[in-house]
């Protein structure tokens, strides 16, 4: 288990990773060359989308903006309760964003459960269709428990 799988994993027991959790996610290197050229680009798609919006370079995608750039090929519309769903499960701290740390946190889970991926199209489907999807599952539990 790596500490992307235990981060995804604390998450979808129920709990919210504090910032203290993903600045030590941050320190955590890719798994090889391969690993961190996927990341790289990713990371330089989530710049220029952060470049657009009005608070530029925060290293956080507004929920609109993340949407656009990342979740529409994998759900049909914005305002839909699985989009948003999807949304609060990756807002891992909870705070109306998506910061780039919280968006890694699915990234690097996925290239250590499935790290012979060709590219990060590969990357991002395997992020939202076997990480995302599954975590959206529990956040719907909670809200039908709550």
């Amino acid at each position: 288990m790596s500490h992307f799988g235990i981060a995804v994993l604390f998450d979808r027991a129920g709990g919210k990773l504090t910032k203290e959790m993903l600045a030590v996610l941050d320190k955590v290197k890719s798994q090889g060359a391969h690993a961190e050229r996927l990341v790289a680009e990713v990371r330089r798609r989530w710049d220029e989308w952060d470049l657009r919006e009005e608070s530029s370079k925060d290293e956080m995608l507004q929920f609109d903006t993340f949407y656009n750039a990342f979740m529409a090929p994998y759900f049909s519309c914005y305002r839909c309760n699985d989009t948003r769903r999807g949304l609060q499960a990756m807002d891992i701290d909870a705070d109306g964003q998506i910061d780039w740390n919280e968006f890694r946190v699915y990234l690097e889970w996925a290239l250590h459960q499935y790290p012979d991926m060709r590219d990060a199209d590969e990357l991002l489907e395997v992020a939202f269709v076997k990480g995302l999807v599954p975590a959206m599952r529990d956040e719907r539990l909670r809200a039908e428990q709550a």
